[in-house]
């Protein structure tokens, strides 16, 4: 699970700034990697930030589920894959709204998942508002190279939680690998007779 822990938040930099320029205190980069997944932005670095996480002293981000949350700047669409490329599952998402306030407006976002060697896509579509909710992924949402969602601009949004699994191999491929294993014991056994 991509839960946004505090020993992985600190590779990303960090501005700290005081009063009443808090607003963007926050943890930010164009790349974050934990438990062998990694996040990227389309927007590379902006002047702020890309990806980012709220810091405690940050007066206009919500609070995270549980210790931090991840977000990234309006408009950019934000990638997740394997660091390895492996074919992954995904099974949830946390998602609430970014802002506090009378300008934070719920809003929608719609994740498109590219099954692992084809260009096939599967698509779902999330409606957030300000409390924190788990959303779960249809069952199409495995065997994925990447899954991808698009930061709002009116509406925005931040993430947490994200449920990975590591995909499972077809009944093919483990066919394949048994006929392989047999075919090896096959041979050995040949060679001692």
């Amino acid at each position: 699970m991509v839960d946004f822990d505090a020993a992985s938040v600190a590779q990303l930099s960090h501005t700290n700034l005081p009063s009443p320029l808090n607003v963007v205190n926050v943890y930010h980069g164009t790349s974050y990697v934990e438990d062998g997944f990694q996040l990227s932005s389309s927007l590379g670095a902006t002047a702020l930030h890309s990806l980012f996480v709220a810091d405690d002293h940050n007066i206009l981000y919500r609070p995270a589920a549980d210790s931090y949350a991840m977000a990234a700047t309006a408009a950019a669409t934000i990638t997740l894959s394997s660091v390895d490329h492996s074919a992954f599952n995904v099974t949830s998402i946390d998602l609430a709204k970014l802002l506090m306030g009378p300008f934070a407006l719920n809003g929608s976002v719609t994740f498109y998942g590219t099954k692992a060697g084809t260009s096939t896509p599967v698509v779902q579509k999330f409606d957030y508002t300000g409390n924190w909710t788990t959303f779960w992924f249809n069952p199409n949402f495995t065997d994925l190279s990447s899954l991808s969602w698009s930061q709002g601009v009116a509406t925005r949004f931040e993430f947490d939680n994200i449920n990975i699994t590591s995909a499972v191999p077809e009944a093919e491929t483990w066919a394949m690998l048994l006929a392989g294993l047999g075919m090896l014991g096959w041979v050995a056994r040949r060679q001692r007779a």
